[in-house]
């Protein structure tokens, strides 16, 4: 059974951390309720490069400009009045 150190560490069980998925460095919540203490892994969304934007949605198709975007937008609006 875990204990509390001196320092307030308490040592995760080996089932736990991988059962969770957890690595070192990992950021926790903790949370009481009464007189119980609630753990979570917190999930942080990493932040991304625009080019990366296709590879993280799986996207294979093929790319567009931004002026072909902007030429879309405009001929979407004027069809829509």
């Amino acid at each position: 059974m875990p204990t509390l150190s001196i320092y307030g560490d308490v040592h995760i069980p080996d089932n736990l951390i991988h059962a969770l998925g957890l690595k070192p460095g990992a950021k926790l919540a903790f949370e009481r309720q009464g007189d119980a203490i609630i753990m979570r892994p917190v999930k942080t969304n990493k932040v991304s490069q625009v080019d990366a934007g296709p590879k993280i949605l799986a996207y294979t198709g093929s790319t567009v400009t931004l002026e072909e975007m902007d030429d879309a937008i405009a001929k979407g609006a004027a069809q829509s009045l």
